[in-house]
């Protein structure tokens, strides 16, 4: 697994972007990506966003600090590198979300027409 810095870095990265894209936050790029800036500030760029994309990347730099990003939630096993390179959110490793996948769409295919799961 790359380093945490390297990792934060990454995340921040995508953070950063996708502020840029969704809302035109234009702030300083290379301190916000560089870890430069503080908790306070880098809320102070998300006030008041309600994007589930920006929870998702809050989410994996909250489980990075906490020594768990990278670990599947379902059977605690490493997540493939390669995987959290393309998207750093992933929560499941690829053994796990194609199970879950699974039972999903078999779910779906048993579950009577009108029935909510």
């Amino acid at each position: 697994m790359k380093s945490k810095r390297v990792l934060r870095r990454a995340i921040l990265v995508r953070l950063y972007d996708h502020l840029l894209d969704a809302y035109g936050v234009d702030g300083p790029r290379e301190a916000f990506v560089n870890g430069q800036l503080t908790v306070h500030e880098i809320d102070a760029l998300l006030a008041f966003k309600s994007d589930p994309r920006i929870d998702e990347l809050r989410g994996a730099l909250d489980r990075l600090e906490l020594g768990q990003f990278g670990t599947c939630i379902a059977c605690k096993r490493e997540i493939d590198q390669d995987r959290l390179d393309d998207d750093p959110v992933l929560r499941l490793c690829s053994q796990c979300e194609q199970l879950y996948s699974h039972m999903r769409v078999v779910s779906h295919q048993t579950t009577p027409p009108g029935h909510v799961i």
